[in-house]
């Protein structure tokens, strides 16, 4: 969830979507030029220029495939020319993606879209709805009370034993397997953390991996700083068995491990790092000027892959750590937050809420793992949704924070602005 903020495409386009990333990026980058599109689109609308306003959006999603902002511009861009068949168009392609869209933006459009094209209208409206409707199964594992911001989860299997990051409370927190609507607290700021954000167990030390820094909902009490540092506990006590740092993080957030060896992205810095094993330092795996706003990460078809909030999905080469962005399939593969993989590594687990609908679904690559072949919904419109954000992946089951209370903790560091409501953890079985 420690993502960047999207600007405008045009405001009209903004009201349609909840997507969040960085439109200030570096020159000669796909953000960037995406962001220099959507300035031209900006000028052109506003000029009622509505063949060059198709164009530069156009060019964008040529760019960044089936971003919402820039399909709901052409929408706009429709009804703003009367181009009924771009305003069809647009709308099937955000029903592709699996993007809802409230057709009350259409206003009378919407009967007069009805009329001209009665055939297509109906497919488009089956389609429209197919997007909101719900998806899948899992079950509540664990439903806590913990009055905080959670965001990660990790799961134990030897034990069965949760644990759960707290960013506003500086806690890593444990849910035992005979008591799953109680917590202790198994590692605090007296531990040496600060807000707790990524999870991950490691079965072959024994450890418990946690990523900690600071954001304005962390709260930290006058005089103390902010260092942001992946750190070793063990997984029996709590006690901390060793901190790493690294020149020039910034936010070391999400966290996966395999065999021993860790791989950590930097939302802040927007890096990735590696560590080789436990009494090794943090290396620098990836530094690319094209990254955004990097999320989860997981391990699979040889390579390690990295969630860009604003993007779509990075491909990062183990040996060189060159950076490859993988071709997007139907779905959108934007405002992914957890990553995960399965036991085989053959697809990817993600959840993504940086639009609507929030959902998890898995994704399959074509060969060499460079371009989506497919995807499959996995769970979407459940009962206890709010806003997933990290899963944990272990024996083709899924762990999932069904619910962080992100929304009621804005960034002035005055949260939480409501009730923060008990925590649910779901789990989803792959089987």
């Amino acid at each position: 969830m420690l993502r960047l903020a999207l600007s405008a495409v045009a405001a009209a386009c903004l009201t349609a979507v909840s997507v969040q990333a960085q439109e200030e990026a570096e020159p000669f980058s796909i953000q960037g030029t995406a962001t220099a599109l959507a300035g031209e689109a900006n000028r052109a609308f506003e000029a009622e220029d509505w063949e060059a306003a198709r164009r530069a959006l156009e060019s964008a999603l040529a760019l960044k495939p089936q971003h919402p902002a820039y399909l709901g511009g052409l929408v706009q861009v429709g009804l703003h020319s009367g181009d009924e068949n771009l305003i069809f168009d647009a709308l099937e392609r955000l029903a592709a993606a699996g993007i809802a869209y409230d057709r009350s933006r259409l206003g009378d459009a919407d009967e007069s879209l009805r009329a001209m094209q009665p055939d297509r209208y109906a497919a488009l409206d089956a389609a429209l709805t197919r997007t909101t409707g719900m998806i899948g199964m899992a079950e509540r594992e664990a439903r806590i009370d913990t009055g905080a911001l959670i965001e990660g989860v990790a799961m134990d299997i030897e034990t069965d034993r949760l644990f759960l990051s707290s960013v506003s409370g500086r806690e890593v927190l444990l849910v035992e397997p005979f008591d799953r609507e109680t917590f202790t607290v198994f590692a605090d700021a007296e531990h040496g953390l600060q807000s707790v954000f990524g999870l991950a167990v490691d079965s072959r030390n024994r450890v418990l991996w946690a990523t900690t820094g600071v954001l304005p909902q962390t709260g930290l009490p006058e005089g103390e700083t902010g260092e942001t540092a992946l750190v070793a506990l063990d997984l029996v006590t709590g006690d901390v068995y060793r901190r790493y740092t690294i020149d020039g993080a910034e936010r070391i957030a999400d966290v996966t491990v395999r065999d021993g060896i860790v791989y950590v992205t930097d939302s802040g810095a927007n890096r990735i790092y590696r560590l080789n094993g436990l009494n090794e330092e943090l290396q620098l795996l990836s530094d690319d000027p094209r990254f955004v706003s990097l999320q989860g990460l997981a391990l699979a078809q040889g390579a390690l892959y990295v969630a860009d909030y604003a993007i779509g999905l990075w491909r990062i080469d183990l040996e060189d750590g060159a950076a490859t962005l993988v071709r997007a399939g139907t779905e959108s593969l934007i405002g992914i937050d957890g990553l995960g993989a399965t036991r085989d590594g053959e697809r990817l687990i993600a959840v993504r809420n940086g639009m609507a609908p929030n959902q998890v679904f898995a994704i399959e690559f074509a060969p060499r793992g460079r371009a989506v072949s497919g995807h499959e919904i996995l769970l979407r419109g459940h009962a206890d949704f709010g806003e997933p954000t990290l899963l944990d992946v272990k024996d083709d089951r899924i762990w999932l924070v069904a619910n962080s209370p992100w929304p009621l903790y804005p960034d002035d560091g005055s949260g939480p602005t409501g009730t923060v409501e008990p925590l649910v953890i779901l789990e989803i079985d792959l089987d």
